[in-house]
């Protein structure tokens, strides 16, 4: 049975209805010895997700100082705006959604 499984990822949220920004690493596993790696990242109404390279290293350290770099601009911006933005852990599930809806329509897989 195939899986999404979110390795590492970090939201945050602007509030009052604003979207804010969302990064992270996504597994999917398709078979025991299958397995492909995705990058979400941009706003959280609308996320980008980016498959990796086949040989791309698992490096969760240095992963978690991208998602920090990545989100960066969108704290910067809330907390000149007069908010307190923080950076906090998103759910697993609404991230791999993106990435099912996104093997679905690209590339016709169904995950469950």
């Amino acid at each position: 049975m195939s899986k999404l499984r979110m390795l590492v990822g970090s939201i945050v949220e602007a509030g009052a209805g604003n979207p804010g920004a969302v990064s992270a690493y996504i597994a999917y596993n398709a078979a025991p010895g299958e397995s492909r790696l995705f990058k979400v990242a941009g706003p959280t109404d609308a996320p980008e997700i980016a498959e990796l390279e086949s040989a791309t290293t698992v490096d969760i350290g240095r992963w978690r100082q991208e998602l920090k770099e990545d989100l960066a601009p969108t704290v910067d911006a809330i907390n000149e705006a007069g908010g307190s933005a923080a950076i906090t852990a998103p759910k697993a599930e609404w991230v791999s959604d993106f990435v099912r809806r996104h093997l679905k329509s690209e590339h016709g897989i169904d995950v469950a």
